[in-house]
């Protein structure tokens, strides 16, 4: 089978399908892969390094609203369309999957005209403005839960879960102290700023860090993305503060082992983010941010809060002093962080790249009727 993917801008839509890919060879090792997305755009790299073969079309994201930058992103579109017309004519793909950005248009617009049928992947509960002009092409929008099917065709979602790597949920504890250099006695606590950071998180961690520097009992990694300099404090060494362990980094290449040897995570609420936690099964303290198209985020966390997975602290209420509290209130209530984890890993779907691949191998050979029954 051929499966063409295509999309790319964020990480939130490159990793699902990698996931997909994985699982893609592991139940067909004969399958043949190729991603189609901007050759500007951060899956130029990832694609490629992940040993999945890519193809870079001329088309970017405008990175505002402004009238300027939305025009040069409709011609990008456009001069990428030919280009993507030929991918799809050559790799003749037997369906293909869309997991969002405008990196995925032109290929997602060949693919369709020429009768290849598209599967939309969409892990946020409030389906992005992208992923709704895509789904208008597909046949079946895979989504996470029944609220995202809101504001989609009719008749066109499966529930699926958001697809996540294997090693996201399959490294051991062990593993993971090693990697980071921890101390197993100890409880771990991961914050996980971003890729990129962010600043209002970063800040309230290493601030929050300091609160509970007398912990002998604690340890901390901090993902503080590229470029935080957090006001001085990001050129502090890595490591005991008094009594607290305190490992940070600029990005987590391991993030599997991180989760693995976690007892409990701060994050914000993007889809891929919560489909890792769950599938995991780890407590969190969610922090939505504000500034999310159609506060997705915080509908995003709605769901695993009152399922009883997750604490929520709303950005204008996050402050240092706030987390190390819920920092400890986690750590020091007895079962809490049994009770949470448990709760988490029910909302989980670890099996969703399992669930889109057998989805896009029904498609490849069904009516719409067919696959959606």
């Amino acid at each position: 089978m051929n499966v063409l993917l295509a999309g790319g801008g964020t990480g939130g839509h490159v990793y699902p399908a990698l996931a997909v890919a994985e699982a893609l060879h592991r139940h067909d090792p004969a399958a043949r892969v190729l991603f189609v997305g901007s050759r500007g755009g951060m899956e130029a790299s990832l694609v490629p390094a992940a040993g999945v073969p890519f193809v870079g079309l001329a088309v970017r994201a405008p990175r505002s609203r402004a009238p300027a930058r939305l025009a040069l992103s409709a011609a990008s579109v456009g001069a990428s369309l030919a280009q993507a017309f030929a991918v799809v004519a050559r790799f003749a793909p037997d369906a293909m999957i869309a997991t969002g950005g405008i990196a995925a248009l032109p290929a997602v617009i060949a693919g369709a005209i020429q009768g290849t049928p598209v599967v939309v992947l969409e892990g946020n509960a409030v389906p992005g403005r992208m992923n709704r002009i895509l789904a208008r092409f597909s046949r079946v929008v895979a989504v996470s839960s029944d609220e995202a099917a809101v504001g989609l065709p009719a008749g066109r979602t499966v529930v699926t879960g958001l697809p996540i790597r294997r090693e996201i949920y399959t490294a051991s504890r062990e593993e993971g102290q090693r990697a980071f250099g921890l101390d197993p006695s100890r409880r771990t606590v991961l914050i996980i700023g971003g890729s990129q950071g962010a600043t209002r998180l970063n800040r309230a961690a290493e601030e929050a860090v300091a609160r509970l520097a007398s912990r002998g009992d604690l340890q901390v990694i901090h993902q503080v993305g590229g470029g935080w300099d957090g006001a001085g404090r990001a050129q502090t060494p890595a490591g005991p503060i008094a009594g607290i362990r305190y490992v940070r980094v600029p990005y987590l290449e391991r993030i599997g082992a991180a989760y693995a040897c976690a007892d409990a995570v701060v994050s914000r609420c993007g889809a891929n983010a919560l489909a890792e936690i769950t599938a995991c099964g780890r407590p969190a303290i969610l922090v939505p941010y504000p500034y999310a198209a159609d506060d997705h985020q915080a509908r995003n966390a709605r769901r695993l809060v009152a399922a009883g997975g997750a604490v929520l602290v709303p950005d204008a209420q996050l402050t240092g002093e706030v987390l190390a509290g819920e920092i400890a209130a986690l750590l020091d209530r007895p079962g809490r962080l049994e009770t949470l984890g448990a709760a988490a890993r029910s909302q989980g779907r670890p099996d969703a790249a399992d669930r889109v691949v057998a989805l896009v191998s029904r498609l490849a050979q069904a009516t719409p009727q067919e696959v959606r029954g």
